[in-house]
């Protein structure tokens, strides 16, 4: 009698403890997340913190890579880090996840042209975050040039969106302006255009109602 009855509450002890052990392993799915019968996917930031100059460290170890024909100064906000890259018959664009640089050509969308020659880089859009342009040429060698602003509208809808930012050359509207003269030290560039329909020389500033870069003739004294 008395040997069944510690046999009968040895049983119940160790359902208890697996009960326990059970109740144990639930309690960690939880708290990562998993479960062993469902799982919820949380989502996870693929940007991890960095020390200081680690990206532009990155960059340069990056560009040893390539015959490099041009590369960009990198671009950092709240919308992340950025820079672009000039090889022979080739424009690329990266960001840096806190690890190493990524290509993410795909948002440039072609590119405008076969023979991008020289990236530019400037705060296009008065916005404090660096932008970019890009110059190219008709031929691989010899061709006229022409060019393109590659940014983002610091606000609205598109905010944070990489893009090739509209050209109102004061007659249509565009993605490339012709012949473009690009003045570094004042982040300026000169173009041809339309101002009360006579053709003429100016030079391209940014309108943010717009989110498009407007012709505006350039007066000589």
């Amino acid at each position: 009698m008395k040997r069944a009855m510690r046999i009968s509450h040895l049983v119940l002890a160790l359902v208890a403890l697996a009960a326990c052990s059970k109740t144990s392993v639930a309690q960690v799915a939880d708290s990562t997340g998993m479960s062993a019968v469902a799982s919820t996917t949380i989502p996870v930031s693929t940007t991890v913190a960095w020390e200081k100059g680690a990206p532009e460290k990155a960059w340069a170890t990056w560009l040893e890579t390539f015959a490099v024909i041009d590369a960009s100064e990198i671009s950092e906000s709240e919308c992340g880090v950025f820079a672009m890259l000039v090889t022979e018959e080739s424009l690329t664009f990266y960001s840096w996840d806190g690890v190493q640089w990524s290509d993410k050509s795909d948002v440039l969308g072609g590119g405008r042209g076969k023979y991008p020659i020289k990236v530019y880089s400037s705060d296009y859009t008065n916005d404090g975050v660096i932008d970019y342009f890009v110059e190219y040429q008709t031929k691989r060698t010899g061709g006229k040039t022409f060019g393109g602003y590659f940014a983002f509208p610091w606000s609205g809808d598109l905010r944070c969106v990489w893009n090739w930012v509209d050209i109102d050359n004061g007659r249509d509207i565009s993605k490339v302006i012709d012949s473009p003269e690009v003045d570094q030290r004042k982040g300026v560039i000169y173009s041809t255009g339309y101002q009360h329909r006579r053709y003429t020389r100016g030079e391209l500033k940014y309108l943010p109602s717009s989110s498009s870069f407007v012709f505006e003739e350039v007066f000589k004294k």
